[in-house]
């Protein structure tokens, strides 16, 4: 928006950001943006997970690996 396309003493047009509208494209295109946000935010917390538990699991201590004794004929 310009400032040509106001005069003085008019309220300025609200852009549609400010009325709550969604960006620019189709409609069908925000169902995509808000999947595709969903699907990295679920990627991002699974990540996070895998990360904390791997660091978990890293600290854990383990009880040292015995052998079976093999019986000889």
């Amino acid at each position: 928006m310009s400032a040509d396309s106001e005069t003085a003493g008019t309220p300025r047009k609200k852009h549609r950001h400010d009325l709550g509208h969604e960006d620019h494209g189709p409609k069908v295109a925000a169902g995509t943006t808000k999947a595709i946000q969903t699907i990295l935010g679920l990627w991002i917390a699974l990540t996070l997970v895998l990360v904390v538990y791997v660091l978990v699991d890293g600290s854990r201590t383990k009880p040292p690996i015995t052998t079976a004794p093999t019986s000889e004929h």
